[in-house]
């Protein structure tokens, strides 16, 4: 009897301590890439939202099972071109490219079928723009110009691990802030709030 009893106190013990490993395990580095796009909001009368589309992909440093530190690299394009208004008379149109730069915490489970994460990240925006305006009293004119400004993005999605080292990202959805300093073609300063979808695939490598 006391020998039953101390062999299931050994098991017990087995059992916790395959439970915290199993827990513990999480891979070192994570490499997500995929489609993207964002609904931008110009926050100026000239310009109605409108979407880019594009992609690119990040780095993940995990340092723990739940913690790891993000960087992010996207890049979208407005090749078609949007139209400028004013009053409701039409202006131009204006197409172009947006860069984002950013850098943050990420939270996530990696444990499951279904493995959920929530990000905040911080950084830069850059803009190239070209524009064709025409307007009564100045007459057509056309211009392009490059702007940086101030960006972040909080928001989280879903991962779907399909092999060890190979995870399925069906969803991302975030809110991304931008703001940019004054305009070469808008001639404004404001905030823009939108609204940033992903899908695509995430890498892991290495693990504890």
């Amino acid at each position: 009897m006391k020998y039953g009893k101390l062999i299931c106190l050994l098991a017990f013990l087995f059992l916790v301590t395959m439970a915290a490993v199993a827990q513990d395990e999480y891979p070192k580095f994570e490499v997500p890439v995929g489609f993207s796009f964002i609904n931008v909001h110009p926050n100026t009368a000239a310009l109605t939202s409108f979407n880019v589309f594009g992609g690119g992909g990040g780095v993940v440093y995990n340092f723990s099972s739940i913690f790891g530190i993000k960087a992010e690299f996207m890049g979208y394009t407005q090749g078609t071109g949007q139209k400028l208004s004013e009053n409701g008379q039409f202006l131009g149109n204006v197409s172009g490219n947006l860069f984002t730069y950013m850098f943050g915490p990420q939270i996530k489970k990696h444990s499951g079928k279904f493995q959920p994460f929530g990000e905040a990240l911080f950084g830069a925006a850059h803009t190239n723009l070209d524009a064709n305006i025409c307007k009564l009293e100045t007459g057509c004119a056309s211009g392009n110009g490059n702007n940086n400004g101030f960006a972040m993005e909080f928001g989280g999605g879903l991962d779907i691990p399909i092999t060890k080292s190979i995870q399925f990202r069906p969803v991302e959805v975030d809110y991304v802030g931008t703001h940019f300093g004054s305009n070469h073609i808008a001639n404004y300063s404001a905030w823009q709030a939108n609204f940033k979808y992903v899908a695509g695939v995430n890498f892991t490598f290495g693990g504890k």
